[in-house]
């Protein structure tokens, strides 16, 4: 049960303030992206990713079995990452193309 908590505790701590800053559009200087767009873009696979993290500990926490919701288990789990993957990969490649064709001008 310690080990949920700290896993709680422990995904908060670096996620959540990556996925407001994210949200607001601020991205580091070192991936060489400029566009806010794709920082909330990244902010929101974040959260999604955050919330992925959660659902096993609090359904752990609240006692329910493994066999229990296990829609919700899958819904939560690799889906989530997924869906959070392709909106990062999805933002990533609008991005690319629109430098692309900046360029070209």
């Amino acid at each position: 049960m310690t080990f949920y908590w700290v896993w709680i505790a422990a995904s908060t701590a670096v996620l959540v303030p990556l996925v407001i800053a994210s949200l607001r559009g601020w991205s580091p200087r070192w991936p060489g992206i400029s566009s806010p767009r794709v920082a909330t873009a990244r902010g929101a696979a974040a959260l999604a990713l955050y919330m992925s993290c959660l659902t096993p500990a609090i359904m752990g926490l609240a006692g329910v079995p493994g066999d229990e919701l296990l829609a919700l288990r899958i819904v939560a789990g690799p889906l989530l990452i997924l869906g959070a993957l392709a909106l990062v990969v999805g933002a990533a490649t609008a991005e690319r193309r629109a430098r692309r064709t900046a360029n070209k001008d």
